[in-house]
C-alpha cells in the first residue's frame, strides 16, 4: 500500500518548508503553496539559485485574514497583515505572473539578510509560482536508490532528505522509481483528489544546497544523472496536474484513478 509519508509546501517560495498535516488542493495546486515569492530591484524573480541561505528564513502564511510571520535566523521575527500595494508582473519560468508588492518590513529584513535589494510579492492568483506543474512527487524509495549511490567523505554527514528536492507530496510503499511509470495515469491520493501525472521533473542545482544552511555540499544532479542517465538531464520524482481537487492528509492512501492499487 502506497501511503502520503509526508507534505512539503513553501508559502514564500525559496524559503524554508513547512510540513503540516492536511492540506487542501485546489485546481491550481497546495492552497497555501508559494502564495508569494521575491524579487529584485529590477523585477526580476529571485529564488535559492540567487541566495541560497533563503532557505534558512521560516515563512508562517494565514489565509483568512492573510498575515505573515517571517522568522530570520537568529531570532529576528517580521510580521503583520499582507496589504497589497502596487501591482507588478514576473516572469516565472516562463509565465507572465500578475501579483502586488507586498508593503512592510519584510523588505528590508530579507534585504540585509541576503545583502542585497529584495522585495516580497504576493500573487494576484493562488497557484501562479510552481516551476513547471503545480504538483509534485516523490517517493521514499527513490531517495533510498538515490543513497545507494552517494560516496560520501569518510566522516561526512551529509543531509540526504527529501527537502532537498521539495516535493509536495512524499510517498511511501512503491519501488524506486516507481512514480515514473505512473506518466500519462491519473492517481488518488486520499479520497478526494486525482492527478494527472505528466512529466519527470528536471532536477536543478537547488537540490545540491543543504536543506539547513543553504550551502552547496553535493553534487546531486551528477549523481542523479550518473545513475539513470539521460542525455544530461538529472530526473528525480515526477510532475503532475490536478483533475479534482481535495484534501489531503499525512497517512492517506495513494491509488491509481481505476480503483487498483498503484
Amino acid at each position: 500500500m502506497i501511503t502520503v509519508e509526508k507534505i512539503h509546501i513553501s508559502p514564500v517560495k525559496s524559503l524554508a518548508l513547512t510540513h503540516p498535516d492536511t492540506v487542501d488542493v485546489s485546481w491550481q495546486g497546495v492552497t497555501e503553496d508559494r502564495r508569494l515569492f521575491l524579487v529584485d530591484d529590477r523585477g526580476r524573480l529571485l529564488t535559492q539559485r540567487h541566495f541560497g541561505q533563503l532557505v534558512q528564513v521560516q515563512a508562517e502564511y494565514h489565509l483568512d485574514p492573510e498575515r505573515l510571520t517571517l522568522r530570520m535566523p537568529g531570532g529576528d521575527t517580521v510580521e503583520g497583515p499582507i496589504v497589497p500595494g502596487e501591482p507588478t508582473a514576473t516572469r516565472i519560468f516562463g509565465r507572465r505572473v500578475m501579483g502586488n508588492a507586498v508593503p512592510g518590513e519584510w523588505d528590508t529584513a530579507l534585504s540585509d539578510f541576503c545583502g542585497a535589494t529584495v522585495k516580497l510579492v504576493q500573487a494576484q492568483q493562488p497557484g501562479q509560482c510552481y516551476d513547471e506543474f503545480p504538483i509534485s512527487l516523490l517517493s521514499t524509495a527513490s531517495l533510498e536508490k538515490l543513497g545507494e549511490n552517494l560516496e560520501q567523505p569518510s566522516g561526512s554527514e551529509l543531509s540526504l532528505d527529501s527537502r532537498r528536492f521539495r516535493p509536495n507530496f512524499l510517498l511511501r510503499g512503491c519501488g524506486p522509481h516507481e512514480e515514473d511509470d505512473w506518466i500519462g495515469e491519473a492517481i488518488r491520493i486520499g479520497d478526494g483528489l486525482q492527478v494527472r501525472v505528466v512529466a519527470r521533473d528536471p532536477r536543478c542545482a537547488i537540490t545540491a544546497h543543504d536543506p539547513d544552511t543553504g550551502e552547496t555540499d553535493l553534487n546531486t544532479p551528477e549523481i542523479i544523472a550518473g545513475y539513470r542517465p539521460t542525455g544530461g538531464t538529472a530526473y528525480f520524482g515526477v510532475y503532475g496536474i490536478v483533475e479534482h481537487p481535495g484534501r489531503v492528509a499525512i497517512g492517506d492512501t495513494v491509488t491509481l484513478a481505476a480503483g487498483v492499487p498503484s
